[in-house]
């Protein structure tokens, strides 16, 4: 049992930058290494590329489904609940909810939305910008980006973005006790399954849109049809993941090119070099 892999999980040790020296001494003495836990049992932290390429490999070994993706201790209602997410389900069933919507993600797909992307991210700034001399620009910009686009690959009415970025960023942020008094997770989540059951029915009311609403709720997957409740569940996953990683990505990448201005301004001389 590890000594000391238990700073993994504590926020504080992420205040001045990731502990590079630290993982590194890990993955040579503690590759794979049991961290314990205040209130819950604990959970094994695999920290080299390899081990982790083989244990998303072998669900078999290292089930998604089994026991969940959260490091609590569930019980049977909730356990079921979350196995019906896409992020806790093992081949062959995970592949066979992913290869309907996979089409939608694919570099030519989302270059086609280009044009609507740049306009999202000019109002974005342009409403910042109005919003006073000071933008705290993880909040003012990063964050309602995906969410937007989501909105706008989705068909999602643009006067609802505003609610549904903030459902998604209280779910997301319900383990931080300096936002959430920790019960946010389960009403967000709820508000946001309640909405997309709403929206669901309407859609199925009023057509099809030519949009990844239209996939979902017309594509068989697993062998059936979508549900208004399987939308729910997947729209509630794909818009919390999709604004926390978004998000995430954003602020870290615009703090990395801060902390090396050389690369920032390689990259203004010639953006050709971000990948696409």
């Amino acid at each position: 049992m590890s000594t000391v892999a238990g700073f993994i999980a504590d926020p504080d040790t992420y205040i001045d930058g990731p502990p590079h020296a630290r993982f590194d001494a890990l993955r040579t003495t503690e590759p794979v290494t049991w961290v314990e836990m205040d209130d819950e049992p604990g959970y094994w932290a695999v920290l080299r590329h390899a081990d982790v390429v083989h244990v998303a490999k072998h669900s078999e070994v290292f089930s998604a489904t089994e026991g969940g993706v959260v490091v609590e201790n569930l019980d049977q209602v909730a356990l079921e609940t979350m196995r019906d997410m896409l992020l806790a389900m093992d081949p062959p069933r995970h592949t066979a909810y992913r290869k309907p919507v996979a089409p939608e993600f694919k570099a030519r797909v989302i270059a086609e939305l280009d044009g609507r992307v740049r306009e999202v991210v000019r109002g974005i700034f342009d409403h910042a910008d109005q919003s006073g001399p000071d933008v705290e620009f993880v909040h003012d910009v990063c964050a309602h980006l995906p969410s937007q686009i989501l909105g706008e690959i989705m068909g999602l009415p643009a006067e609802d973005w505003p609610a549904i970025h903030a459902m998604a960023e209280r779910n997301s942020g319900s383990q931080d006790p300096d936002v959430s008094d920790g019960q946010e997770r389960g009403s967000a989540s709820i508000e946001m399954a309640m909405y997309a059951m709403q929206f669901a029915a309407s859609r199925r009311a009023s057509g099809p849109q030519g949009d990844l609403t239209d996939v979902l709720l017309g594509e068989e997957f697993d062998g059936h049809l979508m549900t208004d409740i399987d939308f729910a569940r997947f729209f509630v996953q794909l818009v919390t993941a999709g604004n926390d990683t978004t998000r995430t990505m954003l602020s870290s990448g615009t703090l990395a090119l801060l902390d090396h201005p050389d690369q920032l301004a390689a990259l203004r001389t010639d953006p050709s070099g971000i990948p696409r």
